[in-house]
């Protein structure tokens, strides 16, 4: 399984509406600081960020890829949408 799909896989929690992530990579190959782990740009929309704040919604999405954070992702860029803010 990718770690796109294992990304997928352990935000169905929040019960999404969309998904989309962008693989960022090979952008950031070799920089400094980077121990493994790709990059990764990703949109979600889902009615459980209903009355979150950004930080908030972003500690909820980065609870559920708290285990992939320590081997699959090194940085992980988040655009959290209720589907209200989304289908504007």
């Amino acid at each position: 399984m990718s770690t796109i799909d294992d990304i997928k896989t352990a935000l169905q929690a929040l019960s999404p509406e969309l998904i989309e992530i962008e693989d960022d990579s090979d952008k950031h190959a070799g920089h400094a600081g980077n121990t493994g782990g790709g990059h990764y740009n990703l949109l979600i929309v889902s009615d459980a960020f209903t009355g979150l704040t950004l930080i908030k919604r972003h500690r909820l999405v980065f609870e559920q890829v708290e285990s992939l954070m320590k081997s699959k992702i090194h940085a992980l860029s988040i655009q959290a949408k209720t589907p209200a803010e989304y289908h504007v």
